[in-house]
């Protein structure tokens, strides 16, 4: 029952949806490089972080579920994103050529490395104030 009170009543459930999503997106944009003269590939793309924002902004309340049966309330919604990869509703050349420009997808891996790292980091600083509030010690 602690374990469960530390791991779903803090940022760790969003944090861990957001390496996946990253991980996923990792994937899908070498697909999309990997597939760059491909003739007539549809680039493929990511939805999380939009689903995300929503998803939180819908809060109106907080609640605890206390059984898996109860309606989620409150940040539990928000947990319940999935990364979705999609098509996304951009042609590609008549000629038969595919829509994946390099240039993007280069400057779109990069950003991606940039939100897991960043990601990696608030989970590290979550587990080291969780560790330091079980010894009771202030975290540095």
């Amino acid at each position: 029952m602690l374990l469960k009170g530390l791991f779903e009543h803090t940022k760790l459930p969003l944090l861990s949806k957001s390496l996946k999503a990253s991980a996923i997106r990792q994937r899908v944009r070498a697909n999309n490089i990997a597939n760059v003269n491909t003739a007539g590939y549809q680039r493929l793309e990511v939805r999380f972080e939009e689903e995300l924002r929503k998803s939180l902004r819908k809060q109106g309340i907080a609640g605890a579920q206390t059984d898996e049966r109860h309606i989620p309330v409150g940040r539990q919604r928000a947990v319940r994103v999935q990364p979705e990869v999609y098509v996304p509703d951009d042609p590609g050349d008549i000629s038969g050529a595919n829509n994946v420009d390099i240039e993007y997808e280069m400057a779109e891996l990069a950003k991606n490395q940039l939100l897991y790292t960043a990601a990696t980091r608030f989970t590290r600083n979550t587990f080291l104030k969780m560790k330091s509030a079980i010894r009771g010690r202030i975290a540095s």
